[in-house]
């Protein structure tokens, strides 16, 4: 069980959910809202965690909502974080969804687990505070952008550090981001990555001094895939490369958990794949061009080697 912030949620308050979140889901624990010091609040005194601050409650549909002194509007979401996951004895990982066309400011959190942006098409201002954020908090695993930006971010954010980087509208990550992606999984839509970047990075990969860490990288629209309709072949051509292999690998790549929050379902099968091997230490990875989307899968080191033993003893 993970918990999650919302921060900018359309009635107007913030909130802790828990649940599983690959998407943007789960259940409210708890809303709140900042008030400044009025005559017509009932203000109640309230000590959690050895912090004491005023606040009012209401719980008209359901969820306990709570009005809370604008006094600590920055360091109440974590000091109610903190209370509820050591009460349900759960992980401490902070999960942010921002809402921007909503959410009048970022809390005092300066590092966090995962952090969802979302934002309506067109909000004016989200540029600004999409490089704000940025450039004040370390993410430690995943993070996935859904505002549409027709520019990309500075040099200063670097985003290509990042371990899991989801990003579905084009305009955000470069083809400079990309040939130097540092992270594990990679799925967004750009037309500013060709054809030819993606071949230096299955180049690269196979000589193993980049991209080292690399489990899946998927690409919408890149530019050549929709004028040129390349196939995978025509991508690999000049690579090395070998047809599917039932003794080498299995015909079914189960998603790991990672790979669970940028794809449906849980496995993919695969139509028109080659597979290429790692000069270094031997890795497999299937790549594949279909519907000119790029796929690009590292097999499990375990997977591979427990499917070849049963092959052995079969």
């Amino acid at each position: 069980m993970e918990t999650c912030f919302q921060f900018g949620n359309k009635d107007g308050t913030d909130s802790l959910a828990y649940g599983i979140f690959y998407t943007i889901q789960g259940t409210y624990a708890i809303k709140w809202r900042f008030k400044e010091d009025s005559e017509d609040v009932k203000w109640e005194k309230v000590r959690i965690d050895g912090k004491s601050f005023e606040c009012s409650f209401e719980f008209d549909d359901g969820i306990p909502k709570m009005w809370v002194k604008d006094s600590i509007r920055m360091d109440f979401p974590i000091i109610i974080h903190s209370h509820f996951c050591n009460l349900f004895r759960l992980s401490t990982d902070i999960r942010v969804s921002a809402y921007f066309d909503t959410m009048k400011e970022f809390p005092t959190i300066r590092r966090v687990h995962s952090l969802y942006i979302v934002s309506a098409l067109g909000a004016t201002g989200c540029m600004t505070k999409l490089h704000t954020l940025l450039s004040s908090i370390e993410i430690s695993d995943h993070l996935e952008i859904r505002p549409y930006f027709k520019e990309p971010l500075s040099d200063d954010i670097q985003i290509w550090k990042i371990k899991s980087l989801c990003s579905p509208v084009a305009g955000l990550f470069t083809r400079e981001h990309f040939l130097k992606f540092e992270g594990q999984n990679l799925n967004l839509t750009s037309y500013d990555i060709s054809s030819e970047d993606i071949r230096t990075f299955i180049r690269e990969w196979i000589e193993g001094k980049k991209f080292v860490r690399v489990e899946s990288i998927f690409i919408l629209s890149f530019r050549g895939g929709i004028t040129e309709n390349v196939t995978t072949a025509q991508l690999m051509e000049g690579i090395e490369s070998k047809r599917f292999d039932p003794e080498r690998r299995p015909s079914v790549l189960e998603f790991t958990d990672s790979m669970r929050r940028h794809f449906e379902g849980t496995s993919t099968k695969f139509r028109d794949a080659l597979d290429i091997e790692r000069k270094t230490d031997g890795r497999l990875a299937t790549v594949e061009c279909v519907d000119s989307t790029f796929h690009f899968f590292v097999w499990s080191e375990e997977v591979i080697r427990n499917y070849r033993q049963n092959i052995d003893v079969n």
